[in-house]
């Protein structure tokens, strides 16, 4: 979600603590006003705000869950409009919803930042939450010498910090909850194929917000989990290939058009198989409705299957190709060992 023309009205500063090994949680530490930057350091939090949303690897829509009084997004909203002293003081509260959130002492603690502005055109409102969390650094001294300081936040290179950004439709002074609002999240942590990467803690306790269940999500969900109740299954070797290569057809050469964990099952399974990976599924709360079979997010993982043996001896193929031509079978090998035979009805082409 690439931000255009933006620009930063109003920050605010407060800072979160560690939770302590043992004892209550330690209060935020509040800003007391405004922070005060030059042209300079305004347009350094400027360009962090936009790099961070430039590509759509780590950042991502997000669907607003939570929206009643005392919401991420109501407190929000309510601020945009107050004056500079109100904004400062009003703000702390994000400080006290994000100490609230982080409920784990391994969970570092930060800066929270609060501010709002315009973006696009013609200009709407938006607000943001960021965590900036402290790092390491020298600084340049006149004499040139270096200070060591341990408090540096927002340097270019870092990626410690998480953006929660709410943008108005543009058409409403003070739009509807949650109809007239956008949510936005950026993550450091977060990538185009892993969006479960995201602190949970962050988007979805602190903010009120939910990763959009679209069909291209549910469908590599419904991949990665059917694969791992095929790994962990009771069953042996050639049968979990046949799973293995069931699923790999029907997500990517089956015609159908949606997918559904019934189908699969009643196609692929039988019996206590069947039962069991279906509760396995609902234990998940995988939906257990027909869902679009959009296989975008898995373009790459069901280009090749591929079967790994000891010293890296890895047999790789398309799909339909080692469904069709490649047959897998245990065998007893020496001293009780078990071996795998590998049928391959087809000639050697070639070798290096």
């Amino acid at each position: 979600m690439p931000l255009e023309n933006v620009t930063i009205g109003r920050v605010c500063l407060h800072e979160v603590h560690r939770r302590p090994d043992a004892g209550p949680q330690i209060r935020p530490s509040y800003g007391r006003g405004l922070l005060e930057l030059n042209d300079n350091a305004m347009a350094a939090f400027r360009s962090r705000v936009v790099a961070a949303f430039k590509t759509n690897a780590q950042c991502m829509d997000m669907s607003i869950r939570e929206h009643g009084a005392g919401s991420a997004i109501e407190l929000g909203a309510a601020i945009v409009g107050v004056p500079g002293h109100d904004f400062a003081q009003r703000s702390q509260v994000f400080a006290d919803a994000l100490a609230n959130a982080q409920t784990s002492r391994q969970i570092p603690g930060g800066l929270m930042v609060v501010f709002d502005g315009t973006l696009g055109n013609p200009a709407t409102t938006f607000f943001g939450l960021m965590k900036a969390e402290l790092h390491e650094g020298f600084i340049k001294t006149n004499d040139l010498q270096a200070q060591f300081v341990n408090d540096l936040f927002l340097s270019p290179k870092t990626k410690l910090y998480k953006i929660g950004l709410f943008v108005s439709d543009g058409v409403n002074p003070r739009p509807a909850l949650p109809g007239g609002w956008r949510a936005v999240v950026y993550d450091s942590a977060m990538t185009a194929s892993q969006r479960d990467n995201a602190a949970t803690y962050f988007y979805s306790n602190f903010l009120g917000l939910d990763i959009p269940r679209n069909a291209a999500q549910q469908v590599k969900k419904f991949f990665e989990e059917t694969k791992s109740f095929i790994k962990g299954a009771n069953l042996p070797p050639n049968e979990k290939v046949d799973l293995y290569n069931g699923l790999y057809s029907y997500l990517k050469l089956d015609r159908g058009n949606t997918i559904q964990t019934s189908v699969f099952a009643q196609t692929y399974m039988q019996g206590d198989l069947s039962d069991d990976y279906l509760q396995h599924m609902r234990q998940l709360r995988f939906p257990t409705e027909a869902i679009a079979k959009d296989i975008g997010e898995l373009t790459g993982v069901l280009k090749w299957r591929k079967l790994r043996f000891p010293r890296a001896i890895t047999l790789v193929g398309p799909p339909d190709a080692v469904r069709d031509l490649v047959t897998v079978d245990t065998v007893d090998g020496e001293r009780g060992a078990k071996w795998t035979q590998i049928t391959i009805r087809g000639e050697l082409q070639s070798q290096e």
